[in-house]
């Protein structure tokens, strides 16, 4: 679609093995938890591989469809959001430390070639990504020791 205009990585370490946070994370049930009322609702529709679909329902939003577009499992996910013009890309990565140690980076990014127009829409992310992963490993964690 283009080169990357804006990119933001965000890494954290997560105290478990990374078969378990990789589980956790893919069951996009647990993403519905960690956003909160943010939304309404996340549909996968289909097992999580490369080129399944889902939707996000936001509070007071139309749906935002996305697709999985690469996908190493344990390894890495990346899912795209397709904007007019642009696509903005969520990929996650995780890496074992040590035994029941894994480093989850989140790498957001944004091109295309109407992508300028969304840049200042996605600086947002900076700030709230990084909540989000420490939210996230903090619910891996206590999934993990329950």
């Amino acid at each position: 679609m283009g080169k990357e205009i804006w990119q933001f990585e965000h890494t954290v370490a997560c105290n478990t093995d990374k078969s378990f946070a990789w589980a956790f994370w893919t069951d996009v049930r647990n993403w519905e938890r960690l956003e909160g009322n943010a939304v309404e609702w996340i549909r996968l529709n289909g097992p999580f591989e490369k080129g399944t679909s889902g939707e996000t329902k936001s509070q007071g939003q139309e749906p935002h469809s996305w697709r999985i577009t690469a996908l190493e499992p344990e390894q890495s996910a990346t899912i795209d959001i397709t904007l007019d013009g642009a696509v903005f890309s969520n990929i996650i990565l995780m890496d074992t430390i040590a035994p029941k140690s894994t480093k989850i980076t989140q790498r957001l990014s944004l091109s295309g070639d109407k992508a300028a127009s969304f840049v200042n829409g996605m600086k947002m992310f900076e700030t709230t990504a990084p909540q989000g992963l420490k939210k996230l490993a903090e619910a891996i964690e206590a999934a993990s020791k329950s």
